[in-house]
């Protein structure tokens, strides 16, 4: 069982308030360089755990402003984005697309060596991030309108749902070149159910109708102009 899977939403959510709460401490002195910027990227999406039929993830991208606060003698900071994201899952040859508001936020260290800054700066972040689904969120005939195994053999659609709000934690690293471009590869880890799941294959005599819940991890690819 993962580490995160034991832990409570409400203490993730205490440990994510302070966790903000240090960076912001730490990453904005006096002196803190402030920087804005656009970023845009891919979101290659992990086949959800626990749902049987699926071969393929889902390829989706995302695109937004973003800020960072770095501290320039030690390279430490804070970056904090508002990016709109489409992604999703593909199961059985079905596609369930997601949009949604995804806002992470980083601790950030930039390796800034006196000698090549003006061209490369390598940077690794990690922090929290919160994401609200919009749109369409739920797909096929809900649970509690089959009564019956034949009422399930009518169901052409399969029954997929995103959760309205999300948690997860992201890891990353990446490159700014000549000060404006910068390069990011990222990882978001899912620290709670993002999803549930009722499909036909699914079902077996004596089984409850009960729908299955998931957790979907995204690995990112991103490029950014900072201003």
């Amino acid at each position: 069982m993962p580490f995160y899977s034991i832990i409570k939403n409400s203490d993730m959510k205490r440990l994510s308030i302070i966790l903000v709460g240090l960076c912001l401490f730490i990453a904005v002195p006096a002196t803190a360089q402030l920087d804005f910027g656009i970023k845009a990227g891919l979101n290659f999406s992990e086949k959800p755990t626990n749902i049987k039929g699926i071969k393929e993830g889902h390829t989706g991208w995302y695109a937004g402003p973003m800020i960072k606060f770095i501290a320039p003698i030690i390279g430490l900071g804070v970056e904090a984005d508002a990016l709109y994201s489409n992604s999703g899952t593909s199961i059985g040859g079905e596609r369930f697309n997601k949009n949604s508001i995804e806002i992470p936020v980083y601790l950030r260290y930039e390796l800034r060596l006196p000698a090549i800054k003006k061209v490369i700066i390598p940077f690794v972040a990690v922090g929290p991030q919160w994401g609200y689904t919009f749109g369409k969120k739920e797909y096929g005939k809900k649970l509690v309108d089959i009564e019956s195994w034949e009422d399930l053999k009518e169901v052409s659609d399969r029954y997929f749902k995103f959760n309205e709000s999300c948690f997860s934690l992201n890891v990353g690293l990446g490159v700014i070149l000549f000060k404006h471009l910068q390069l990011n590869a990222n990882y978001n880890i899912a620290l709670g159910d993002t999803s549930e799941y009722f499909g036909i294959e699914n079902f077996n005599w004596g089984d409850k109708l009960e729908t299955i819940k998931s957790q979907n991890n995204i690995w990112q690819l991103s490029v950014a102009y900072i201003f």
